[in-house]
């Protein structure tokens, strides 16, 4: 829940990513281990649909079901 209302946050103040970039980075980061560190790494995603197309992105596995 908290993930969807801080993308959502995102999204209406588009300004605040690089806060809470510089956050992680020099707060959050730092706490965690060596090899969780070398996890960690950034994705940038832009796509636009039109008319009746679909978007399917994903940063790592991604699994669809259904029709």
């Amino acid at each position: 829940m908290w993930r969807l209302r801080l993308q959502q946050l995102l999204v209406d103040e588009p300004s605040g990513v690089g806060e809470l970039r510089r956050l992680l980075e020099e707060h959050l980061a730092p706490a965690l281990s060596p090899d969780e560190q070398r996890g960690v790494q950034s994705i940038v995603m832009k796509a636009e649909a039109r008319d009746h197309a679909r978007v399917y992105m994903a940063g790592r596995d991604q699994h669809i079901t259904g029709p």
